[in-house]
């Protein structure tokens, strides 16, 4: 009898050393990798970016997916390595700074650029596609009088990323989104006639087209 409950104790200890063992938690960037991170020059303007509003579901530190047309799960183990609007923020800068570095011919006449993002969504469904839809104000400044000073355009912006399955794909796919946004920032900044370019909305095939509204 006491051999049995021995027994029975330390299968149960197992069980409990078994079900205590939880899965680990992976964390995903929207940062670019290294060797696509570049410093500025110093002829780069200076950028600040701020994101002035985002979804109140995005202050959560675990990834999110669409299950279905009114669910949306939780992925408890898949988490963000910093809070989603930090990872939007300094991504997006870093992506700017690469941009605008590598100008050549064109450098912007502005030196610093302020920049506003209002995120409006941040969502994905696993396996299909990762979606940013952002509206951004920018405001540039110069060190020319002449110029009249600062200047400010918005616009509205929309990335829809065909994903695969997995879930580094997700991260990935807002990775792309983020590069997206900022060479939609870069081309209305830098062209001649940026007080009339339409905002840039991505298709989902990558294709990109006009839609929307001009700006405010």
């Amino acid at each position: 009898m006491n051999r049995f409950y021995l027994r029975f104790a330390l299968v149960w200890l197992v069980s409990v050393g078994v079900g205590c063992t939880s899965a680990p938690v992976r964390y995903y960037t929207l940062m670019p990798t290294p060797e696509k991170a570049s410093l500025a020059l110093e002829t780069a303007p200076a950028i600040e970016v701020r994101v002035v509003h985002s979804p109140p579901q995005l202050k959560r530190s675990e990834l999110m997916v669409r299950t279905g047309p009114t669910e949306v799960s939780i992925l408890e183990n898949e988490q963000w390595a910093s809070p989603v609007n930090d990872e939007i923020k300094n991504a997006l800068r870093l992506e700017l700074q690469r941009r605008l570095t590598r100008m050549s011919g064109s450098r912007p006449t502005f030196t610093k650029l302020t920049l506003d993002i209002d995120v409006q969504q941040l969502e994905a469904e696993f396996g299909e596609y990762a979606l940013l839809q952002a509206s951004w104000s920018a405001t540039l400044s110069t060190a020319d009088p002449r110029s009249g000073g600062a200047r400010v355009t918005n616009r509205t912006f929309q990335a829809k990323e065909k994903i695969g399955g997995g879930y580094a794909e997700i991260a990935e796919g807002y990775q792309r989104g983020i590069a997206a946004l900022a060479g939609n920032i870069v081309g209305v900044l830098t062209s001649p006639a940026s007080g009339s370019d339409p905002p840039c909305q991505k298709s989902i095939d990558g294709s990109a087209g006009a839609s929307g509204s001009n700006g405010h």
